[in-house]
């Protein structure tokens, strides 16, 4: 009679490593368009926001980062910086940043025609 040899091997089973889940990402919707009253709440630290030639950029984050400081911003937040913007900055800047920073545009709301000829009409 022949004897059966049995071996036993036993295997540490590791638990699959797993990566950690990344935290959800809030889309956005670049294509948004904001009034001028939905820009001007946006106007604190914490919530920065500014509008420089009809695009709104979300720079709460960027506020810390400014190279002129988180003062600057926030006299302007809330608005349309684009003469300030243009008065220390180039297109080069932009550049750099708008896609990190751009979360729509804003809706230039029709102001008030007063006509082509009212320049020219008598003042009472």
């Amino acid at each position: 009679m022949a004897e059966t040899q049995t071996t036993t091997t036993s295997a540490v089973v590791q638990p699959e490593k797993t990566e950690p889940e990344a935290p959800a990402v809030i889309p956005v919707d670049v294509d948004k368009i904001y009034t001028k009253e939905e820009l001007s709440i946006h106007n604190k630290d914490g919530d920065l926001w500014i509008a420089i030639d009809g695009t709104v950029y979300d720079l709460t984050k960027f506020s810390e980062e400014h190279p002129g400081g988180k003062k600057i911003l926030l006299g302007v937040s809330g608005t349309d910086a684009s003469k300030k913007y243009r008065k220390y900055h180039g297109d080069n800047i932009l550049q750099r940043y708008a896609k990190d920073y751009k979360i729509g545009t804003i809706n230039i709301e029709a102001q008030e025609s007063k006509g082509l000829f009212s320049r020219f009409r008598k003042k009472k």
